[in-house]
């Protein structure tokens, strides 16, 4: 999974956050909020946070648990998350479903998103950077769950707060 590994990457990009290093560094950010779990998988991340936050959407592109809606993330309305507080989710890391994604999210909800903490130096993630408003640092995680070992690469919880449509129209004139 890491840029400096050989192992074949993981059908749709599916890393169960199976870690609980993963969420302590996010817990006094969420605290009694609710949340969209949007890339739902098998419920690990809502498992980790359900002494402290209350998921009010799941939702994956595959069937995993039957309070799990089938559907694409970037069908996610506002509509569906009226009254729900933030997404907090760990989304596939490949840039071609990953930021989509983000345009989408902050447009619905301030977002959370579990990432590789290189990400914040690519070139092609520099402007999702100048929205991001906090990152906070995790380390390895353990992705695989019965593996005696963590990943080779650190991860991050970024933040991005709400964003209007009107205000991504800025966003991304300024990238062209």
């Amino acid at each position: 999974m890491g840029k400096r590994s050989d192992f074949p990457k993981v059908a749709k990009d599916f890393y169960a956050t199976i870690d609980p290093k993963a969420t302590e560094p996010l817990i006094p950010f969420i605290r009694g909020k609710t949340y969209a779990e949007p890339c739902y998988g098998n419920g690990d991340l809502e498992d980790l946070l359900m002494d402290v936050a209350i998921c009010q959407w799941r939702s994956d592109i595959r069937e995993t648990v039957s309070s799990s809606k089938v559907m694409d993330a970037l069908s996610l309305t506002k509509e569906q998350l009226e009254g729900i507080d933030l997404i907090v989710t760990n989304p596939p890391f490949t840039r071609t479903v990953l930021m989509p994604m983000l345009d989408h999210f902050i447009t619905l909800k301030p977002t959370w998103l579990l990432l590789p903490a290189d990400l914040m130096h690519n070139v092609y993630f520099g402007e999702a950077m100048r929205r991001c408003s906090k990152v906070v640092s995790i380390g390895r995680l353990k992705w695989i769950k019965d593996s005696p070992h963590a990943s080779v690469d650190n991860f991050c919880w970024y933040f991005w707060p709400q964003h209007s449509i009107q205000q991504e129209t800025v966003f991304k004139g300024r990238t062209k």
